[in-house]
Protein backbone atom coordinates (compact mmCIF):
# COMPACT_ATOMS: atom_id res chain seq x y z
CA UNK A 1 0.00 0.00 0.00
CA UNK A 2 2.94 2.63 0.60
CA UNK A 3 5.66 2.81 -1.81
CA UNK A 4 8.32 6.12 -2.38
CA UNK A 5 8.05 8.40 -4.91
CA UNK A 6 9.92 11.75 -5.92
CA UNK A 7 8.61 14.89 -4.42
CA UNK A 8 5.67 16.95 -6.92
CA UNK A 9 6.61 20.38 -7.21
CA UNK A 10 2.50 20.58 -5.97
CA UNK A 11 3.27 19.24 -2.87
CA UNK A 12 6.38 19.79 -1.51
CA UNK A 13 7.19 23.47 -3.24
CA UNK A 14 10.79 22.92 -4.38
CA UNK A 15 10.89 20.24 -6.63
CA UNK A 16 13.55 18.63 -5.61
CA UNK A 17 13.56 14.54 -5.92
CA UNK A 18 13.75 13.92 -2.28
CA UNK A 19 12.04 10.24 -0.75
CA UNK A 20 8.86 10.71 0.74
CA UNK A 21 5.84 8.18 1.71
CA UNK A 22 1.97 7.93 0.17
CA UNK A 23 -0.31 5.84 1.39
CA UNK A 24 -4.41 5.72 1.89
CA UNK A 25 -6.39 4.89 4.83
CA UNK A 26 -10.00 3.48 4.46
CA UNK A 27 -11.10 1.10 6.66
CA UNK A 28 -15.10 0.71 5.75
CA UNK A 29 -17.40 1.70 9.29
CA UNK A 30 -14.44 1.39 11.38
CA UNK A 31 -13.07 4.42 10.07
CA UNK A 32 -15.25 8.11 9.49
CA UNK A 33 -13.86 9.29 6.12
CA UNK A 34 -11.37 7.44 4.12
CA UNK A 35 -8.56 9.71 3.24
CA UNK A 36 -4.87 9.58 1.08
CA UNK A 37 -1.75 11.13 2.92
CA UNK A 38 1.36 11.86 1.70
CA UNK A 39 4.56 12.54 3.47
CA UNK A 40 7.78 14.93 2.67
CA UNK A 41 9.76 12.12 4.17
CA UNK A 42 10.63 9.62 6.80
CA UNK A 43 13.69 7.91 8.59
CA UNK A 44 12.41 4.20 7.77
CA UNK A 45 9.21 2.24 6.27
CA UNK A 46 8.82 1.54 10.31
CA UNK A 47 8.36 5.41 11.34
CA UNK A 48 6.17 7.09 8.39
CA UNK A 49 3.34 8.79 7.80
CA UNK A 50 0.76 6.06 8.76
CA UNK A 51 2.05 5.93 12.34
CA UNK A 52 -0.18 9.10 12.78
CA UNK A 53 -3.42 8.12 12.50
CA UNK A 54 -3.11 5.08 15.01
CA UNK A 55 -4.60 7.04 17.88
CA UNK A 56 -1.22 5.16 19.47
CA UNK A 57 1.50 7.26 20.98
CA UNK A 58 4.34 4.84 20.55
CA UNK A 59 4.11 3.98 16.87
CA UNK A 60 6.10 8.06 15.35
CA UNK A 61 6.26 9.48 12.05
CA UNK A 62 10.06 10.48 12.57
CA UNK A 63 11.63 13.34 9.38
CA UNK A 64 14.75 12.56 7.61
CA UNK A 65 17.30 14.97 9.10
CA UNK A 66 17.61 17.97 6.64
CA UNK A 67 17.30 21.60 6.25
CA UNK A 68 14.50 21.62 4.11
CA UNK A 69 10.22 21.80 5.01
CA UNK A 70 8.60 18.90 6.47
CA UNK A 71 5.31 18.23 5.62
CA UNK A 72 2.02 16.00 5.45
CA UNK A 73 -0.94 16.20 3.31
CA UNK A 74 -3.89 14.88 3.48
CA UNK A 75 -6.22 14.33 0.61
CA UNK A 76 -10.26 13.72 1.13
CA UNK A 77 -10.90 13.73 -2.37
CA UNK A 78 -14.09 15.41 -2.16
CA UNK A 79 -15.36 18.57 -0.10
CA UNK A 80 -15.32 18.14 4.25
CA UNK A 81 -15.83 20.29 7.02
CA UNK A 82 -13.09 21.30 9.41
CA UNK A 83 -13.23 23.01 12.13
CA UNK A 84 -9.53 22.05 14.29
CA UNK A 85 -6.36 20.32 14.30
CA UNK A 86 -5.09 18.08 16.92
CA UNK A 87 -1.02 17.02 17.16
CA UNK A 88 0.94 15.25 19.70
CA UNK A 89 4.69 15.37 19.41
CA UNK A 90 6.71 12.37 21.07
CA UNK A 91 8.69 14.63 22.80
CA UNK A 92 7.79 17.96 24.47
CA UNK A 93 8.11 20.65 21.42
CA UNK A 94 8.70 24.14 20.19
CA UNK A 95 8.10 23.30 16.69
CA UNK A 96 6.19 25.80 15.16
CA UNK A 97 3.68 24.96 12.57
CA UNK A 98 1.07 25.48 9.74
CA UNK A 99 -2.04 24.44 9.17
CA UNK A 100 -2.84 24.93 4.89
CA UNK A 101 -5.29 24.77 2.45
CA UNK A 102 -4.45 24.55 -1.21
CA UNK A 103 -6.26 27.03 -3.23
CA UNK A 104 -6.03 27.65 -6.45
CA UNK A 105 -2.99 25.50 -6.52
CA UNK A 106 -1.61 28.03 -4.03
CA UNK A 107 -0.47 26.77 -0.29
CA UNK A 108 -2.30 29.02 2.16
CA UNK A 109 -2.09 29.23 5.65
CA UNK A 110 -5.26 29.46 7.86
CA UNK A 111 -3.59 29.10 11.03
CA UNK A 112 -0.18 29.10 13.03
CA UNK A 113 0.77 27.25 15.97
CA UNK A 114 4.09 29.23 17.14
CA UNK A 115 4.51 27.80 20.49
CA UNK A 116 3.19 24.04 20.40
CA UNK A 117 3.23 22.01 23.36
CA UNK A 118 3.76 18.26 23.37
CA UNK A 119 -0.18 17.98 22.73
CA UNK A 120 -1.94 20.60 21.18
CA UNK A 121 -5.81 20.87 20.02
CA UNK A 122 -5.97 23.76 18.08
CA UNK A 123 -9.42 25.34 16.59
CA UNK A 124 -10.26 27.29 13.95
CA UNK A 125 -12.84 29.35 12.17
CA UNK A 126 -14.82 26.07 10.07
CA UNK A 127 -13.33 25.80 6.80
CA UNK A 128 -14.71 23.91 3.56
CA UNK A 129 -11.68 21.83 2.26
CA UNK A 130 -10.73 18.87 0.42
CA UNK A 131 -7.14 18.82 0.72
CA UNK A 132 -4.60 19.93 3.87
CA UNK A 133 -0.98 20.46 4.54
CA UNK A 134 0.48 20.51 8.07
CA UNK A 135 3.47 22.35 7.29
CA UNK A 136 6.99 22.17 9.64
CA UNK A 137 9.22 24.54 8.45
CA UNK A 138 12.98 24.51 9.08
CA UNK A 139 15.92 26.17 8.79
CA UNK A 140 18.25 23.66 10.20
CA UNK A 141 19.49 20.26 9.75
CA UNK A 142 16.89 18.92 12.03
CA UNK A 143 14.67 15.70 12.62
CA UNK A 144 10.61 16.03 13.34
CA UNK A 145 9.35 13.19 15.77
CA UNK A 146 5.20 13.32 15.40
CA UNK A 147 3.04 10.80 17.26
CA UNK A 148 -0.30 11.48 16.43
CA UNK A 149 -2.34 13.72 13.79
CA UNK A 150 -6.07 14.25 13.97
CA UNK A 151 -7.80 16.76 11.30
CA UNK A 152 -11.44 17.26 13.58
CA UNK A 153 -14.49 18.23 13.24
CA UNK A 154 -16.05 19.24 16.68
CA UNK A 155 -15.26 16.77 18.36
CA UNK A 156 -15.41 14.04 15.54
CA UNK A 157 -11.59 12.37 14.41
CA UNK A 158 -12.01 12.80 10.76
CA UNK A 159 -8.38 10.76 10.36
CA UNK A 160 -7.36 7.68 11.37
CA UNK A 161 -9.11 4.98 13.56
CA UNK A 162 -10.36 4.92 17.20
CA UNK A 163 -7.69 4.16 20.01
CA UNK A 164 -10.17 1.05 20.86
CA UNK A 165 -8.65 -0.67 17.70
CA UNK A 166 -4.73 -0.27 18.46
CA UNK A 167 -2.40 -1.55 21.36
CA UNK A 168 -2.84 -4.98 21.16
CA UNK A 169 -0.14 -7.19 21.31
CA UNK A 170 0.16 -10.41 18.81
CA UNK A 171 -1.00 -13.75 20.73
CA UNK A 172 2.06 -15.48 19.80
CA UNK A 173 5.27 -14.29 20.67
CA UNK A 174 7.49 -13.67 17.50
CA UNK A 175 4.57 -15.29 15.61
CA UNK A 176 4.57 -13.83 12.13
CA UNK A 177 1.87 -12.51 10.21
CA UNK A 178 0.91 -14.89 7.29
CA UNK A 179 1.11 -13.94 3.85
CA UNK A 180 -1.19 -15.94 1.75
CA UNK A 181 -4.79 -14.53 1.96
CA UNK A 182 -6.57 -17.99 2.76
CA UNK A 183 -5.66 -17.37 6.35
CA UNK A 184 -6.99 -14.02 6.62
CA UNK A 185 -10.49 -13.06 7.49
CA UNK A 186 -13.06 -13.15 4.83
CA UNK A 187 -11.47 -15.60 3.14
CA UNK A 188 -13.82 -18.94 1.74
CA UNK A 189 -14.42 -21.96 3.28
CA UNK A 190 -15.74 -24.56 1.22
CA UNK A 191 -15.88 -27.44 3.31
CA UNK A 192 -17.83 -25.94 6.36
CA UNK A 193 -20.16 -23.59 3.85
CA UNK A 194 -18.59 -20.67 5.58
CA UNK A 195 -16.05 -17.68 5.63
CA UNK A 196 -13.25 -17.27 7.35
CA UNK A 197 -13.74 -15.08 10.17
CA UNK A 198 -9.86 -14.75 11.85
CA UNK A 199 -5.99 -14.73 11.48
CA UNK A 200 -4.22 -18.13 10.85
CA UNK A 201 -0.77 -17.77 13.02
CA UNK A 202 1.20 -21.29 12.22
CA UNK A 203 5.08 -19.65 11.72
CA UNK A 204 7.26 -17.87 14.72
CA UNK A 205 10.17 -15.93 13.37
CA UNK A 206 13.45 -17.85 14.91
CA UNK A 207 16.39 -14.97 15.69
CA UNK A 208 19.05 -17.39 14.90
CA UNK A 209 17.59 -20.07 12.68
CA UNK A 210 15.16 -20.15 10.12
CA UNK A 211 11.72 -19.22 10.91
CA UNK A 212 9.88 -22.43 12.67
CA UNK A 213 6.67 -23.92 13.16
CA UNK A 214 4.12 -23.61 15.77
CA UNK A 215 3.99 -26.34 17.81
CA UNK A 216 1.71 -27.72 20.51
CA UNK A 217 3.81 -26.15 23.25
CA UNK A 218 3.34 -23.10 21.79
CA UNK A 219 2.43 -20.74 24.19
CA UNK A 220 -0.98 -18.46 23.00
CA UNK A 221 -1.08 -15.16 24.89
CA UNK A 222 -3.89 -12.59 25.41
CA UNK A 223 -3.77 -9.80 23.02
CA UNK A 224 -5.04 -7.47 25.58
CA UNK A 225 -6.99 -6.80 29.30
CA UNK A 226 -10.19 -8.17 29.82
CA UNK A 227 -12.38 -11.13 31.11
CA UNK A 228 -12.69 -14.46 30.19
CA UNK A 229 -16.16 -15.60 28.71
CA UNK A 230 -15.75 -18.84 27.30
CA UNK A 231 -13.43 -21.56 28.22
CA UNK A 232 -13.73 -24.95 26.54
CA UNK A 233 -12.33 -27.02 29.73
CA UNK A 234 -14.89 -29.96 28.99
CA UNK A 235 -14.09 -29.96 25.19
CA UNK A 236 -14.80 -33.26 23.36
CA UNK A 237 -12.87 -34.29 20.09
CA UNK A 238 -14.12 -35.26 17.13
CA UNK A 239 -13.64 -38.43 15.89
CA UNK A 240 -12.77 -39.18 11.93
CA UNK A 241 -16.25 -39.66 11.54
CA UNK A 242 -17.93 -36.93 12.94
CA UNK A 243 -15.75 -34.53 11.38
CA UNK A 244 -16.47 -35.90 7.89
CA UNK A 245 -20.13 -36.30 8.50
CA UNK A 246 -20.45 -32.61 10.16
CA UNK A 247 -18.63 -31.15 7.08
CA UNK A 248 -20.82 -32.77 4.63
CA UNK A 249 -23.87 -31.53 5.97
CA UNK A 250 -22.25 -28.14 6.58
CA UNK A 251 -21.49 -27.72 2.84
CA UNK A 252 -24.99 -28.53 1.41
CA UNK A 253 -27.22 -26.93 4.74
CA UNK A 254 -27.04 -23.62 5.75
CA UNK A 255 -25.73 -23.84 9.51
CA UNK A 256 -27.76 -22.69 12.01
CA UNK A 257 -26.61 -23.55 15.32
CA UNK A 258 -22.89 -24.57 16.22
CA UNK A 259 -23.06 -27.77 18.00
CA UNK A 260 -19.15 -29.41 17.12
CA UNK A 261 -16.94 -27.11 16.28
CA UNK A 262 -14.39 -26.93 13.66
CA UNK A 263 -12.72 -23.92 16.01
CA UNK A 264 -11.77 -26.45 18.65
CA UNK A 265 -11.38 -26.03 21.92
CA UNK A 266 -11.64 -22.61 22.63
CA UNK A 267 -10.71 -19.47 24.57
CA UNK A 268 -12.87 -16.15 24.58
CA UNK A 269 -11.53 -12.65 25.97
CA UNK A 270 -13.75 -9.57 26.29
CA UNK A 271 -11.84 -6.85 26.14
CA UNK A 272 -13.24 -2.65 26.58
CA UNK A 273 -14.59 -1.01 23.91
CA UNK A 274 -16.84 -3.74 22.53
CA UNK A 275 -13.81 -5.61 21.50
CA UNK A 276 -13.61 -9.88 21.70
CA UNK A 277 -10.63 -11.79 20.63
CA UNK A 278 -11.14 -15.69 20.33
CA UNK A 279 -8.77 -18.16 20.39
CA UNK A 280 -9.26 -21.55 19.06
CA UNK A 281 -7.98 -24.95 17.78
CA UNK A 282 -6.12 -25.00 21.24
CA UNK A 283 -3.91 -28.13 22.22
CA UNK A 284 -4.54 -27.40 26.04
CA UNK A 285 -6.00 -24.33 28.03
CA UNK A 286 -3.74 -22.98 30.69
CA UNK A 287 -4.24 -24.08 34.56
CA UNK A 288 -6.71 -21.31 36.24
CA UNK A 289 -8.41 -19.56 32.70
CA UNK A 290 -11.92 -20.20 32.98
CA UNK A 291 -14.95 -17.98 32.59
CA UNK A 292 -14.57 -14.91 34.61
CA UNK A 293 -10.67 -14.59 34.93
CA UNK A 294 -9.55 -11.68 35.03
CA UNK A 295 -6.45 -11.47 32.26
CA UNK A 296 -3.87 -9.31 32.18
CA UNK A 297 -1.77 -8.07 28.16
CA UNK A 298 0.52 -11.04 27.37
CA UNK A 299 -0.78 -13.43 30.07
CA UNK A 300 -0.59 -17.51 28.80
CA UNK A 301 -4.47 -18.37 28.55
CA UNK A 302 -3.35 -21.65 26.14
CA UNK A 303 -1.02 -24.00 23.56
CA UNK A 304 -1.20 -23.95 19.97
CA UNK A 305 -3.05 -27.04 18.62
CA UNK A 306 -5.15 -28.51 16.15
CA UNK A 307 -8.52 -29.36 17.99
CA UNK A 308 -11.37 -29.28 15.84
CA UNK A 309 -9.73 -30.29 12.93
CA UNK A 310 -9.09 -33.00 10.99
CA UNK A 311 -5.14 -33.41 12.35
CA UNK A 312 -6.84 -34.25 15.68
CA UNK A 313 -9.71 -36.66 14.17
CA UNK A 314 -6.87 -38.51 13.21
CA UNK A 315 -5.10 -37.87 16.15
CA UNK A 316 -2.10 -36.77 14.69
CA UNK A 317 0.43 -33.25 14.33
CA UNK A 318 -1.16 -32.01 11.29
CA UNK A 319 -2.75 -28.59 10.76
CA UNK A 320 -1.29 -26.99 14.04
CA UNK A 321 -1.43 -23.38 14.34
CA UNK A 322 -3.60 -20.51 16.13
CA UNK A 323 -6.88 -19.26 14.81
CA UNK A 324 -7.62 -15.93 16.08
CA UNK A 325 -10.29 -14.04 15.57
CA UNK A 326 -10.76 -10.18 16.76
CA UNK A 327 -15.10 -8.91 17.00
CA UNK A 328 -15.57 -5.36 17.30
CA UNK A 329 -19.10 -4.47 18.38
CA UNK A 330 -20.30 -7.68 17.49
CA UNK A 331 -18.77 -7.80 13.75
CA UNK A 332 -16.02 -9.94 12.89
CA UNK A 333 -12.32 -7.53 12.00
CA UNK A 334 -12.43 -7.98 8.12
CA UNK A 335 -15.88 -8.24 7.62
CA UNK A 336 -16.92 -6.11 4.04
CA UNK A 337 -13.07 -5.38 3.73
CA UNK A 338 -10.73 -5.38 1.01
CA UNK A 339 -7.51 -7.58 1.53
CA UNK A 340 -5.07 -4.62 1.57
CA UNK A 341 -7.57 -2.70 4.05
CA UNK A 342 -7.68 -6.13 6.30
CA UNK A 343 -3.67 -6.25 6.36
CA UNK A 344 -3.03 -2.35 7.12
CA UNK A 345 -5.84 -2.49 9.94
CA UNK A 346 -4.21 -5.97 11.47
CA UNK A 347 -0.83 -3.19 11.60
CA UNK A 348 -2.54 -1.21 13.23
CA UNK A 349 -4.58 -3.08 15.74
CA UNK A 350 -0.94 -5.08 16.24
CA UNK A 351 0.89 -2.11 17.71
CA UNK A 352 1.81 -1.35 20.99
Amino acid sequence: MFCNLPLRPEFGGSGNAIIKQKGEISFGRLANVPFKFTTSSCISESNCGQNLFDSNSNTLWVTDKRNENEWIVIDFGSKRLLSGVETEFAFMSQTPYEVQVLNREVWTTIYTNAKPEKKNKDIFVGIDASTIRILFPKNSETSYTLANLRLLLGETNLTGIDSRLTGFAFPIENGLMPTDDYSLPGAPRKYRNGTHKGLDIGTKMNFFTMNSSVTKETKILSAQDGVVIRSDLNYKPMTETEFKEISAYNQTHPITFVERDFGGRQVWIEHKGGIITTYNHLSAIQNGIAVGTKVRKGDTIGYAGNSGLMGEAKQNNDGVHLHFEIWIDGEFLGNDMTLPQIRKLLQYFFSE
